[in-house]
């Protein structure tokens, strides 16, 4: 990015993790540290702020020493209200955002989002390996926190759907999708190597 541009970054654990017997997923462990930490250190050298969407104890987060924010509202509406809340509270003109269960996901892989968003001046810039959308893994201008504010406030939830309102553009990734998987069950956990 410029120097001019500030870039500011949000881990969405604000989820349920129903399929995780409503543990907190990000909180986890793989390979001795908590899933959350993957994307804590893989995102934190391109940020100039950093911050945690969680809805449950905040308490629980206070070791990685950043701010956590909740959702606006109580209702688990989907990562796309945690993307809200980081546009309400961060001073930057992008916001990069990532889960908070990804394991694998790299600072390279990162850094390429992030430079093909300003290479093409998209509005939203979304990983993608072949036809295989990741879509919570994107770089999104802040400027767009009125339209997604409009969005969720009609019951909207689905990200694709908001995607299609705005200047997208894809990175291809290619056969690159490791670090793009995500932890959704607990046998899942207990599968990756």
């Amino acid at each position: 990015m410029t120097s001019q541009t500030k870039v500011a970054g949000v881990i969405l654990a604000g989820g349920r993790a129903q399929r995780m017997n409503f543990e907190n997923k990000a909180l986890m462990l793989y390979q001795g540290q908590p899933l959350i930490a993957y994307s804590f250190f893989a995102m934190r050298p391109l940020v100039d702020e950093l911050l945690i969407n969680a809805n449950g104890s905040h308490t629980l987060y206070q070791t990685w020493r950043v701010p956590v924010i909740a959702d606006m509202k109580a209702d688990f509406s989907g990562p796309l209200a945690g993307v809200l809340a980081a546009m309400n509270f961060v001073d930057a003109d992008i916001l990069l955002v990532v889960p908070c269960d990804a394991p694998f996901i790299t600072t390279e892989q990162l850094e390429r989002l992030l430079r093909e968003h300003q290479l093409y001046q998209s509005a939203i810039t979304v990983a993608c390996c072949g036809e295989q959308i990741h879509s919570v893994f994107m770089v999104v201008n802040t400027h767009l926190k009125t339209s997604l504010e409009h969005y969720l406030a009609k019951g909207e939830r689905k990200v694709r759907r908001w995607f299609m309102e705005h200047q997208t553009h894809y990175v291809d990734f290619g056969d690159h999708t490791r670090g793009f998987e995500n932890i959704n069950t607990l046998d899942e956990l207990r599968a990756i190597v």
